[in-house]
Formats: C-alpha cells, sequence, structure tokens
C-alpha cells in the first residue's frame, strides 16, 4: 500500500496516479496524515501504515484501497471494470 501511495506528489495533487484506485489511495493518504500517528509521533506516514495498530484511525479508507487494488487482479472484475469507491 505505502509504496503507491509514496509516488503521491505533495506539491502537485494532481500528479499521476493511477485512475482507478487513486481516489481511494488520496483519501488514505489524506487520512494517514490528520492521524495521531503522523501528527504527534513525527513518523511518516509510510511508517505508520507499516504497524496495523498505528493505522486504525484509517481502517475504512484503507480497506478500501485494498479492495479497489485487489479488484484490479481479479479477472471477474476486471471483465466488468473497476469499482468506483
Amino acid at each position: 500500500i505505502a509504496s503507491n501511495l509514496l509516488r503521491y506528489n505533495h506539491s502537485n495533487k494532481h500528479s499521476k496516479m493511477p485512475k482507478q484506485c487513486g481516489e481511494a489511495a488520496l483519501s488514505l493518504l489524506e487520512c494517514m496524515e490528520r492521524s495521531e500517528c503522523v501528527k504527534t509521533d513525527g513518523k511518516t506516514v509510510h511508517e505508520c501504515l507499516k504497524d496495523p495498530i498505528e493505522s486504525d484511525e484509517c481502517k475504512a479508507q484503507r480497506n478500501a484501497y485494498y479492495t479497489c487494488k485487489h479488484s484490479q487482479l481479479n479477472m471477474r472484475t476486471r471483465i466488468r471494470g473497476v469499482r468506483v469507491y
């Protein structure tokens, strides 16, 4: 998850993100930036995402991003198209 989010360029919010899961990734990134782990502990988003306990605040966004990325690999969903979250 974090490797795809790290491609996000903070200075340009419309940088090249995958169209299908870009919205879910941005939602997760914004939630993680507002989380206590990043704000008070001073950790990076990548470090907070590695620890499931720290990223518990953004569980819904993380699940939506995972589901979107998983549906890209699922052949049945590839035929139907990726769901918008």
